[in-house]
């Protein structure tokens, strides 16, 4: 390279280097001018706000293998943005991944239930007529109705769709935007709504309940587009009552007393597993699978795990002697993990092995909170214990 070309070079760098600087001291300027001339308009609310989706620990921070927290037996624990979420009666608390509390709002519930998306944390008092919705530094909604919650889910989005009742109807589904404003609602004027579920964009709901008639019970599976107030399609289920429901690229999960079912997004019915009265034990729905663990003897331990593809077909059928406490998918739907008395197991879903993973926890552990790819958080009675699951562990078919 000649000396003319080292010369044009030098003077390109020099030109970057100072428009870098009047980027950086514009944007310093433009926001010191909007503080001045909006003095009455800015609060800490404000600013909070616009901190709403700011993430409040690095990805790439190690965590401790154990941290004390303030759990109780009626603690609902979540993993959120790379920290540790923990609902009791009275407030809600936020842990970084090494124990450091950052967040705390005092509440008041009876019976609280936590659950988190890529956005937000969602609160709600089971059987009460409270609703909250929190960032990683304030409360951004709070419900303001009177009537009661009896479930909630939200996307990672941001929207949201709960169960509540409406004068007249023995139920109701009320789904908000992002927004949190209410883009859509269904009333029932005889179901008792057990589980409602929407997809991220917030443009399909599936509803699971039940009524009862000459005497017995009838299962119902409800699907709606939002765009529209009139179901998609209605599927009943004579004697049977719902456990759960789960929206699907494709369609939807339906888990029922007595079997679990995959029916398209339409409503058309794709397969049905019959349980054949064999109690369910534990059961789990994600985007791309389906679980259920079943007890195969009235005395002793003996479990079936059986998990489902999307198209409802089984993907793993196994009998293990052990008593399985939770259950839940990884994070990237390639493991199951279970929570037992004896240890924390995995289930490798592509391969079709189950193996163990370790028994290095806290003894009163006893919820998966999240499976990540590289660790796996339970919560007990007195701490949060990460384990690491980056390395393959013992497998068998």
């Amino acid at each position: 390279m000649n000396k003319s070309e080292n010369a044009y070079y030098a003077g390109m760098a020099g030109k970057i280097k100072f428009a870098k600087f009047c980027v950086v001291a514009f944007l310093v300027l433009f926001c010191f001018a909007g503080v001045i001339l909006n003095s009455r308009e800015i609060n800490s609310d404000n600013f909070w706000y616009l901190l709403r989706y700011l993430d409040i620990q690095n990805a790439d921070t190690a965590a401790r293998p154990e941290f004390y927290a303030e759990l109780d037996e009626s603690s609902s624990v979540c993993h959120y943005k790379h920290n540790i979420a923990v609902l009791r009666k009275n407030r809600l608390d936020i842990y970084d991944t090494n124990g450091k509390k950052n967040f705390t709002s005092q509440l008041i519930y009876s019976n609280p239930v936590l659950k988190t998306s890529d956005r937000y944390i969602l609160t709600y008092d089971l059987g009460g007529a409270k609703l909250e919705i929190f960032n990683a530094f304030s409360r951004v909604y709070e419900y303001k109705g009177d009537r009661p919650v009896y479930g909630a889910v939200i996307t990672d989005k941001g929207n949201v769709a709960y169960i509540s009742s409406e004068k007249g109807s023995a139920a109701a589904v009320y789904v908000l935007n992002s927004s949190f404003e209410t883009k859509f609602k269904c009333f029932f004027d005889d179901d008792y709504v057990v589980a409602a579920d929407i997809d991220d964009r917030a443009e399909r709901l599936a509803v699971a309940g039940f009524y009862a008639r000459d005497g017995d019970y009838l299962g119902r599976l409800v699907l709606y587009e939002t765009s529209s107030p009139d179901p998609i399609c209605t599927v009943e289920i004579p004697g049977e009552w719902p456990y759960g429901v789960k929206l699907t690229e494709s369609g939807v999960f339906a888990v029922f007393d007595n079997s679990l079912r995959f029916y398209t997004a339409e409503g058309e019915a794709v397969s049905v597993y019959a349980f054949n009265y064999r109690k369910i034990e534990k059961s789990a729905l994600g985007g791309s699978f389906a679980c259920v663990v079943l007890g195969e003897k009235t005395l002793g331990i003996e479990n079936r795990i059986l998990i489902f593809g999307e198209g409802g077909g089984i993907v793993y059928d196994a009998v293990r002697g052990i008593e399985i406490i939770d259950i839940k998918f990884s994070e990237d739907q390639k493991f199951l993990y279970l929570l037992a008395r004896t240890g924390l197991y995995r289930v490798d879903i592509e391969n079709a092995e189950f193996g163990f993973v370790s028994s290095e926890y806290e003894e009163s552990a006893n919820h998966i909170v999240h499976a990540s790819e590289k660790t796996v958080f339970l919560s007990g009675l007195l701490k949060i214990n990460a384990i690491d699951v980056s390395q393959k562990g013992e497998t068998e078919q």
